[in-house]
């Protein structure tokens, strides 16, 4: 009989813990390796809530390499991770990168060897953080990765629950560049520190206009495909319930925490550099989000 995979969850907020619950349910256990301790995981799902036995761990050394690692820290936070790298990687050890961005091979690749297969996820998990080791999952969550032997994988590990979908998709640029428009955009609510629903005023219509304009080259200048009614699908996004929600990056504005601007919003005008596409606006905001990161920094010397 074949031994079940180990995994390791870097990172156990909001995405962290949701997977960790949805992997449990689909009957594997997890070590969570976290920078603050917590007794037991909690996940509300809806109407229902569940608590899991996966074990939690503070300290990297005494972690022993794993057959998959998740990383589900935010995109600024990886450098951090370093020490848990070092300790949970074998050389035939997968790892998973649940993050927002384009980016996401080029933010692991100088902790990896060269052996290592990298699984770019792009993730669409409306969930938050009560407190550490209890998180609520809004809704059923979707993982989009790509098509493979190594997406069929890591979508495998997932069998037999259904709080998380995971997707094979045969061009996850052009899921990652769709999923940045809304993450860059998001920023005017980190800004303005409001929730969704500021998006859908006639004040900023404009100003959302001309981001998703802006992304839509650039992405488009990477090989992205945008759908035909992309404007209309943004928009309708934020209808509702949504528009009372509080997006991840707003929510760290408020609460003075570092925030993860430069793989949501800088990283548009930097490939837009590369491709000589002018972005004013993303750059203007991605200045904006820098000086209000600052702020929150300097305001808990």
């Amino acid at each position: 009989m074949t031994a079940p995979p180990s995994i390791a969850i870097i990172g156990a907020g909001a995405i962290g813990g949701s997977v960790a619950g949805a992997l449990g349910d689909a009957g594997n256990q997890v070590t969570l390796c976290v920078r603050t301790r917590f007794k037991q995981l909690r996940v509300d799902v809806e109407s229902s809530s569940a608590r899991y036995g996966h074990p939690v761990v503070s300290d990297a050394s005494i972690v022993d390499p794993v057959d998959w690692l998740l990383l589900c820290t935010k995109a600024h936070q990886v450098e951090g991770a370093a020490d848990w790298f070092a300790h949970l990687l074998s050389e035939s050890t997968r790892v998973a990168v649940l993050q927002n961005g384009v980016e996401h091979g080029q933010r692991v690749a100088p902790y990896l060897s060269g052996d290592n297969r990298v699984l770019p996820c792009v993730v669409r998990l409306p969930a938050t953080v009560v407190e550490p080791g209890h998180i609520v999952q809004n809704r059923r969550g979707r993982l989009q990765v790509p098509a493979g032997e190594t997406g069929s994988e890591f979508a495998g590990l997932f069998a037999g629950q259904d709080n998380i979908v995971v997707e094979l998709v045969d061009d996850l640029t052009s899921a990652a560049w769709d999923k940045l428009v809304r993450n860059a955009i998001s920023g005017i609510c980190a800004v303005t520190r409001q929730t969704m629903g500021v998006l859908r005023r006639e004040t900023t219509r404009d100003l959302v206009l001309g981001l998703i304009a802006e992304i839509k080259a650039v992405g488009e200048a990477e090989g992205a495909i945008f759908s035909e009614n992309l404007i209309d699908e943004f928009f309708a996004s934020y209808e509702g319930l949504t528009g009372s929600l509080w997006t991840s990056i707003a929510q760290d504005a408020v609460a003075g925490r570092p925030m993860e601007w430069d793989a949501r919003n800088a990283v548009v005008g930097r490939i837009g550099r590369k491709h000589n596409i002018p972005t004013p606006l993303n750059d203007a905001l991605t200045t904006m989000l820098q000086l209000a990161d600052e702020a929150n920094r300097n305001s808990t010397k």
